[in-house]
């Protein structure tokens, strides 16, 4: 069985919820889409940690293999497609840093597009005050996430994971309100 890293897809779907209730409100898209950029970071990041501390608790933590996401960035830098320094956040890179085949049997491959046209939303928009944020805001992130986390869930599943939340995991029912 290969690292699993459970807690961050637990995560990742608790900022999903976030950037749900957060459409639910008031002109909140733009809180909403910060929201689900962060929880597709921590998605996208789970396939390339490795667990480092309380190995097989709830607690369990991870370090990123590092290599993965390096090679990932010099795959897109020679391509023409990445800037002069790794961004950690940059969905783009960590999307291309898990192995195609996973890529593949989660439907993230379905989803590039999204993810490259939203690959620094994290970093450009979390800060609207700043000279050069992103002005505009979409849900497509939020859209990306309800597709893939069961998917991821059901992924785990079949590899043997038996944490709690993979196990009880239920998708929160209802369409994106906007």
């Amino acid at each position: 069985m290969e690292n699993l890293s459970a807690r961050m897809v637990e995560d990742a779907y608790r900022y999903l919820r976030g950037a749900k209730q957060l459409l639910r409100g008031d002109d909140l898209m733009d809180v909403a889409q910060i929201n689900a950029a962060l929880g597709m970071e921590i998605l996208l990041k789970s396939f390339v940690a490795v667990p480092n501390s309380n190995l097989g608790t709830l607690w369990e933590t991870y370090e990123l293999d590092k290599p993965m996401i390096k090679a990932a960035y010099e795959q897109l830098k020679a391509a023409g497609n990445a800037g002069d320094r790794i961004d950690w956040h940059d969905l783009l890179m960590l999307f291309h840093a898990i192995p195609e085949s996973i890529r593949r049997s989660v439907g993230l491959h379905r989803h590039v597009d999204e993810i490259e046209s939203n690959r620094y939303v994290f970093t450009n928009a979390r800060y609207r005050y700043e000279k050069n944020a992103r002005q505009w805001y979409c849900t497509g992130l939020v859209g990306v996430l309800q597709d893939v986390i069961p998917r991821i869930v059901e992924y785990h599943k079949q590899q043997g994971s038996k944490d709690p939340f993979i196990q009880s995991f239920q998708m929160s029912a209802g369409p994106i309100v906007v």
